[in-house]
This record gives structure tokens, sequence and C-alpha cells, in this order.
């Protein structure tokens, strides 16, 4: 039996005219730390990205669609504690040779220049990923602040720390000076 050439894995670049023609389907992972940029705006870089992305073509264009997900570690800036946040990007882009091209992409597509009809799927990911980003990183809820804040004290208070001074009675100066302006 003649069997015809074994395909090759997909490689980067990837050339995006010859994927939509074969109107192939990629399913793939990357690790978090693989991302340089992404790295920088993670409270730690663990875990790891899908993507799912479907080949085809819109119009005169190759595009792809499909999402990019990953669970990354921020930084809450409301309490300031590390959170797990799911960021999601769905993708719908047609790719152009040259910026010039965009405006012909149909509407429901952005434009991406793939210089040579070639991306570089790693690239394109961690753009797609920082994109997915939050503005301002917070839980959900001032309430799960709350609950943070108040694990971290009780880790604090299990850690044989020593115990607490006897509290002081507060002292107020000025505790009398209504009285002493009422006698003036």
């Amino acid at each position: 039996m003649i069997r015809g050439p074994m395909p090759r894995p997909l490689e980067d670049p990837l050339d995006v005219g010859q994927l939509a023609a074969q109107r192939t389907r990629l399913d793939r992972e990357f690790p978090i730390d693989g991302f340089a940029r992404l790295r920088d705006s993670l409270a730690r870089p663990d875990g790891r990205a899908a993507v799912q992305f479907r080949f085809h073509a819109a119009g005169a264009y190759p595009a792809l669609e499909g999402a990019v997900r990953a669970t990354a570690w921020l930084v809450c800036q409301r309490c300031l504690q590390q959170f797990e946040a799911a960021l999601e990007s769905p993708v719908r882009v047609a790719f152009v040779g040259r910026d010039a091209e965009a405006g012909r992409v149909p509407d429901e597509y952005d434009a991406v220049t793939a210089p040579g009809g070639r991306i570089q799927l790693t690239e394109f990911v961690e753009e797609e990923l920082l994109l997915a980003l939050p503005l301002v990183p917070m839980h959900a809820t001032p309430a799960e602040c709350a609950l943070k804040l108040a694990e971290e004290a009780q880790v604090e208070t299990d850690n044989d720390a020593p115990p607490a001074a006897p509290a002081q009675p507060v002292r107020r100066p000025f505790a009398d000076l209504r009285e002493l302006m009422k006698r003036g």
C-alpha cells in the first residue's frame, strides 16, 4: 500500500494560507512561563494556556476563529492578595499581508498583519492573553478580599506569634476641652 507523505508537524512560523486552505483545526497547550511579556504581569507564572483554532477563508483572506484560555495568578488591587483568574480571549481574525489591506477584511473579523502569510503562533497566543488581562485585577467581590485577608490573619496568628501586649487605656488629651470652654 502506497501512502502519501506524512504531514509535517505544525511549526512556527505558521503558513496561515495553507492552514486556511486545508481548513485545519488546531488544539494546543503552552506553558504560561514561556510567555516573557505576560510573565511580567502575573503574580506567578504557573499553569498552561490552551488554544482552539479553526482556520478557514474569510473572503479572499485566510482567517481563524476560536479562543485562547488560561488560568493566571494575578494580584488583587483591592486587597493586594494573589488570586487565580480565568482569562479567555475569543479570536476571530483575518490575516492580511500589509496594514493597507486591513480595511478590506469582512467587518466581523479583526485584521492581523501576517508578513509573507506567516505568523509566530506563540507570539499570537501571548498577545491574545495580554489582551485578556483585566485592566485592574480584583477579586470578584469585596467579600472575597475580606475572606483572603481573614485567612492571612489566621495564618499569622497560627504561626506562634508572641502574645499581644495588654491594651493600654486610650488617652484623649482634649476630652475635657468642651467643659473648659463652657466655663469660660
